[in-house]
């Protein structure tokens, strides 16, 4: 599974870990020193859908290289690199967590990892985007709870630690609201009045001042991109084609075994640890649930799920002080569930290797580096191009080479807020008018069509500049 990660992120392929391109974009707005967030009733109609922390990170890291932040095959490797070493590291952190508070063998803390490792790497939203990072501040989250857990003390300082780590999770990721959540639910449930209120407070206050950190004081537009950019559809069919039928076949075990154990935490324990787990199971599974059914959500919001539930699994069946002996028979079935659940993952992987022509994204680059390197010739600084690209990723990577002459490059999200009448972009109608729109790129047989407005343009007022490898290059008469 390690050389299949390893040949992927070495690779051509447009999208390793669904939608990559959301953070694609934003990385590259930041090695290229511009601000991350904008008016998004402005051209050229950007709006970051995401907290700031991941593009930064590797953003930063690419200004450091000294890399040209069109180079997108550069920019896709160090946000896949960089995304391995954040999951790496969360590995590392993960072992320690369940030797160190679970308190199961050297043996079978690795296989923890191992099938930890497996479910993320099929849950593909670590591969390459924010997500990997966010799942990095959870399991840290995770490891400083059960340290607070273990003190004698009520409230300690390992409590503000893992408010710290929420608030920095929420601003990697805005679903990380949940993490805040939980913790203010664990004291609710324990009828701990006065730690709610410390909690609440540090919570409050560490929000704020991330908050004037990041939005640099300019709120509405921080804002807009961060929330406004979220105001999604809900669509049930979107939540079965890209989160039940990932989850259920692989998971269904799983979740009936950690709804169990839990539940009866929930109802019997007294150990902080096992309340915190049972609780934190059911919010975490909740909250991704209730999400799932957004638009552009997917299998991925169950990472912190997975990672509880299967601390609790684990905490039920191997915890050196409970009472399951080597004789037991659930010392034996258990690891036969695991390692059918970690054959399934690799299984897929072996499959999704084999079934990819990865010579034909290699070709496609190429393709449309050259494409790039025509219009960027012939473009002037302040003038726009739209690409309408075809099937199979074509045109995909052309818009990120061209991104600094790129309209509504969120174009799916910028649709739903145009159709929501949210913000006003008229402005869109001002650049086409003002003859502002130089190019227009199509593939192939693909339309004059910019989906993010829900535009057509005429091609008699643009003329075939010139054909390179299928994209064919308007210019305005």
């Amino acid at each position: 599974m390690l050389y299949i990660k390893g040949v992927f992120i070495l690779s051509y392929h447009p999208d390793i870990s669904g939608s990559e391109r959301g953070t694609t974009f934003g990385i590259q707005i930041v090695a290229d020193n511009q601000p991350l967030y904008r008016n998004p009733e402005v051209p050229p109609f950007w709006i970051v859908q995401y907290a700031p922390l991941y593009y930064y990170l590797v953003g930063k890291t690419y200004q450091l290289l000294n890399w040209d932040p069109t180079d997108i095959y550069r920019i896709q490797f160090l946000s896949r690199f960089i995304s391995f070493v954040l999951v790496s590291i969360s590995m590392f952190v993960a072992y320690f967590t369940v030797r160190r508070f679970i308190k199961v063998s050297k043996l079978l803390s690795v296989i923890f990892c191992c099938l930890l490792f497996g479910q993320l790497q099929e849950w593909h939203l670590t591969n390459s985007r924010i997500d990997s990072l966010l799942f990095l501040f959870t399991v840290l989250y995770i490891h400083v709870i059960f340290k607070a857990l273990e003190q004698k003390e009520e409230w300690n300082k390992y409590f503000v630690l893992a408010a710290f780590l929420a608030v920095v999770a929420f601003f990697t990721k805005q679903s990380a609201l949940i993490h805040s959540i939980v913790l203010l639910g664990y004291f609710f449930y324990r009828l701990q009045w006065a730690s709610l209120l410390k909690m609440a407070g540090i919570l409050a206050a560490l929000f704020t001042i991330f908050t004037l950190i990041f939005s640099q004081l300019q709120f509405k537009v921080f804002y807009d991109n961060l929330f406004g950019s979220l105001q999604l559809p809900i669509v049930p069919g979107w939540f079965y084609a890209y989160t039940y039928r990932y989850v259920v076949p692989a998971m269904s075990l799983f979740i009936a075994v950690s709804f169990v154990i839990n539940l009866k935490w929930l109802v019997n324990a007294a150990d902080p640890k096992r309340i915190f787990l049972a609780l934190s199971t059911f919010l975490f599974f909740g909250f991704a649930t209730a999400t799932a059914f957004k638009h552009g959500a997917a299998v991925g919001y169950y990472h912190e799920y997975a990672y509880v539930g299967l601390l609790g699994i684990f905490y039920y069946f191997y915890n050196e002080n409970l009472a399951v002996t080597k004789s037991s028979l659930a010392n034996y079935l258990f690891p036969a569930m695991v390692g059918m659940t970690m054959l399934y993952f690799t299984g897929q992987q072996m499959e999704k290797y084999y079934n990819t022509n990865l010579e034909k994204y290699a070709s496609d680059y190429a393709q449309q580096n050259d494409v790039k390197k025509y219009v960027l010739a012939h473009i002037g600084k302040d003038e726009k191009v739209v690409i309408s690209g075809g099937e199979d990723f074509r045109g995909w990577l052309l818009q990120h080479m061209l991104f600094k002459h790129l309209l509504a490059y969120q174009d799916t999200e910028v649709r739903f807020l145009f159709e929501a009448k949210r913000f006003d972009f008229s402005g869109f109608y001002d650049l086409v008018k003002e003859k502002k729109i130089r190019y227009l790129v199509l593939d192939r047989d693909s339309p004059a069509y910019l989906y993010a407005f829900d535009y057509t343009f005429n091609l008699n007022d643009y003329m075939l500049e010139k054909d390179i490898h299928g994209y064919k290059v308007y210019r305005l008469k």
